[in-house]
């Protein structure tokens, strides 16, 4: 049981990877169907500079070379002031 909840929780982990990152925000490539996953990455990483995380844009679905899922997408976001 211990062994799964830790499996489950490094999956979620991985389950996006951040491309680029600065002050005023972040790209972050993640599983295309679970896009929430990158919008919570997002405004944690835009909280730390006083902002809020907006989305700009995402691209369509594409094949992944992760393992972790099959689809990839590349989320773009702003960090702009709250």
């Amino acid at each position: 049981m211990r062994l799964a909840f830790i499996v489950g929780l490094s999956l979620l982990i991985v389950a996006c990877a951040v491309r680029h990152e600065s002050p005023d925000g972040i790209t972050i490539e993640h599983d295309a169907y679970q896009p929430e996953l990158a919008t919570v990455e997002a405004q944690k990483h835009c909280e730390k500079y006083g902002k809020q995380a907006e989305l700009v844009k995402t691209t369509a679905p594409a094949p992944s070379a992760s393992l972790f899922y099959l689809e990839s997408s590349l989320s773009v976001y702003d960090c702009v002031a709250k």
